[in-house]
């Protein structure tokens, strides 16, 4: 702070600002305002639940970056020193012999190519690394992390981490999973970079690695995603059923919690969760307004703006992707985890509704209460607990 003060003088008095008010004014006035049940974003929720989901919320005004991963950052190695029950390795880029269909055709208008980028194995505390490859029969489970394809990273440390650590807490049999650090888009006034195809081009590079080379079973990969990283799950899935390639059979199993399907806001009525569940979100959106616009914007790069809302692989649930049935077939078994007051809520629901039309085998869970992501989340309880129990149980009866 002594630093940014001194060389950044209006970006530091910036951030003594914002936290000062948030802390000694804002957060205070919150707790008093909330103090009768019927003032608080939902009258079932703790005080303490509207606290924390109303800072959130302001947080996300914040104009200043905080050290979260952008597309501007070069991928790095990452010392085995540096991590906990964790182990880095370097994952290559898909072979481009491997591309096909509507990925390759998008991805030579947007000039993406194979890239290789870092890998996570998460273990189960307290074990030891003894390689990547895989026991008999072992499964494991394939994440991407959420942040609008243009935060965040797979790196343990990340709160989306959160998800693959409670899973490893509460399955019996599961001893480890994988993340990929696919690579993350921007636009103005930022640099372009890693239009689509590159993040779930880094995807499918994730799952060949554990397919091809770490020697996992396909049937025993779980192939898992919180929010953007939904997408990208769903979108992994997709190319793997229409492009049917021997070495890469679909996985046998797909989790989404939370996931963006419908990136062009399709779905805004009056009666959409876009707009009833805007106040008890974490994101300060205004009500109407299209969902992470700088994302979309970035991830299409030059592409036309129509892609966003007719190509499955950007939005497999957006009203005008035709056709409107078929889309999920011969997907595998799936677990849809969804917050009852999130905005992206309607995106859940019609991916379990298309699934299930389409023959899909479908385990939901959508939590009245629950907020977008709430899984990540350690004070989101005791639906986080709850749910974690559930699909560790579901993973262990694979």
């Amino acid at each position: 702070m002594v630093n940014i003060l001194k060389y950044q003088p209006f970006k530091g008095l910036y951030i003594v600002y914002f936290a000062s008010t948030l802390v000694f004014f804002k957060v205070p006035f919150w707790a008093l305002q909330y103090l009768p049940r019927s003032k608080r974003p939902r009258s079932t929720w703790t005080l303490k639940r509207s606290i924390i989901v109303r800072t959130i919320r302001e947080l996300f005004t914040f104009k200043v970056p905080v050290g979260l991963k952008t597309a501007l950052d070069s991928p790095k190695e990452v010392s085995d020193r540096a991590l906990t029950d964790a182990k880095f390795v370097w994952v290559d880029g898909v072979p481009e012999e491997l591309l096909r269909g509507e990925v390759q055709r998008i991805a030579e208008i947007t000039g993406v190519k194979p890239a290789r980028n870092p890998g996570y194995w998460l273990l189960k505390e307290g074990s030891a690394w003894s390689g990547p490859k895989a026991k008999p029969g072992e499964k494991t489970v394939l994440h991407m992390h959420g942040g609008a394809f243009h935060l965040g990273t797979a790196n343990p440390s990340d709160i989306t981490s959160n998800i693959t650590r409670g899973l490893l807490l509460h399955s019996q049999s599961l001893e480890r999973t994988f993340a990929v650090d696919y690579r993350l888009t921007a636009s103005a006034p930022h640099p372009p970079a890693n239009p689509f195809p590159a993040a779930l081009l880094d995807t499918i590079a994730a799952y060949r690695y554990l397919v091809g080379e770490a020697g996992f079973d396909p049937k025993d990969v779980i192939v898992a995603g919180d929010s953007a990283g939904g997408n990208l799950a769903v979108g992994l899935v997709r190319y793997l059923v229409e492009n049917p390639i021997p070495s890469l059979p679909p996985p046998g199993h797909l989790l989404v919690i939370s996931p963006w399907l419908d990136v062009s806001t399709s779905r805004c009525g009056p009666n959409s969760s876009a707009i009833i569940n805007n106040p008890t979100d974490i994101f300060p959106d205004k009500p109407g307004e299209p969902f992470a616009m700088y994302a979309v914007r970035s991830l299409l790069g030059p592409l036309d703006p129509e892609e966003a809302k007719t190509n499955p692989y950007f939005s497999p649930v957006s009203l005008h992707v035709k056709p409107d049935s078929g889309l999920f077939k011969d997907f595998p078994e799936t677990y849809v985890v969804a917050g009852g007051a999130e905005r992206l809520l309607d995106d859940s629901t019609v991916l379990m509704e298309k699934m299930e039309a389409d023959g899909v085998k479908v385990t939901s869970d959508v939590l009245p209460d629950a907020v977008h992501d709430f899984l990540v989340f350690i004070w989101h309880e005791p639906e986080r607990t709850e749910v974690l129990r559930k699909i560790g149980q579901w993973i262990d009866r694979m």
